[in-house]
């Protein structure tokens, strides 16, 4: 029961939780909680503004090693921060605020966001690896692309983002999935930053990236490296199609999905010849 886990969380507090706060959680009614289900990996009780509990679905033996890195982080954004010592779950810190409406986004204020990650020094970061998420492309999962990708432009995009991955092109701060209910806004300010979890020395251009993805702001307003972080965007899209070759989709929901993925795959293809310079 989630209601349980986070009753057990609530009695293994950390002794920085102020005291006030510390007194309202060991009390709170975990049973009123709201529970929301959006990821695939957690469970999440909201209780009231005063905390939240993750819950892994499974075993997560990354849990720990995340709750570290957030404590390093020195953001201008507030973060989930443990309260609770890490079983089969944390408390963390309440973080107001919402996701921004898709497909809108003030070009400064996401330039700027960029400029934070890119900036910021990762030297002894507990940091996840680059691929964590998904994993690198298989020979397998692009044979597959194969079908649905034309002019095998799968294993060009493919081959350019592991090299730079291995030759650590652009590394720094990446977040991993730096959009839509992981970023809290408040009056067109951004809050906080939620779910590290993939948070890896990689390139950043994957942070415009993931911008330019949800608020649909072009790329070149939020990077100096418009073309790489267009070919991770047809590098993400491909992860798409495999993802979906794998499920028993719908042609209405394939249709779809490739309307929506495949100009930026082409579109990846074609920037290969400058995302180098």
């Amino acid at each position: 029961m989630p209601a349980a886990r986070a009753y057990r969380l609530a009695q293994q507090l950390l002794p920085t939780v102020p005291t006030e706060l510390a007194e309202a959680l060991t009390k709170y009614n975990w049973h009123d909680a709201q529970l929301v289900e959006r990821g695939k990996d957690h469970l999440i009780l909201l209780a009231d503004e005063l905390a939240v509990a993750r819950l892994p679905r499974r075993t997560d033996a990354q849990l720990a090693r995340t709750m570290r890195l957030i404590d390093q982080l020195d953001l201008p954004w507030m973060l989930p921060t443990p309260l609770s010592a890490v079983d089969d779950g944390v408390l963390q810190t309440y973080i107001p605020g919402t996701a921004h409406p898709h497909g809108v986004g003030d070009p400064n204020t996401l330039a700027n966001i960029v400029t934070v990650f890119g900036e910021y020094d990762t030297t002894g970061l507990a940091l996840n690896t680059p691929f964590a998420q998904r994993g690198r492309f298989t020979n397998a999962m692009l044979t597959a692309l194969d079908a649905v990708v034309a002019d095998q432009m799968a294993w060009e995009i493919a081959d350019h983002v592991h090299g730079w991955t291995d030759d650590e092109v652009g590394a720094g701060l990446v977040h991993g999935d730096l959009a839509g209910h992981n970023m809290h806004w408040v009056g067109g300010q951004l809050v906080g930053v939620l779910d590290w979890d993939y948070a890896a020395r990689w390139d950043t251009a994957l942070n415009a990236t993931y911008l330019s993805l949800w608020h649909g702001v072009a790329l070149e307003e939020l990077t100096p490296t418009p073309h790489r972080a267009r070919v991770w965007s047809g590098a993400l899209g491909l992860y798409s199609l495999a993802n979906a070759l794998t499920w028993d989709i719908s042609a209405a929901g394939w249709r779809r999905l490739n309307k929506k993925v495949q100009p930026r795959i082409l579109a990846a293809y074609q920037a290969l010849p400058y995302a180098e310079d």
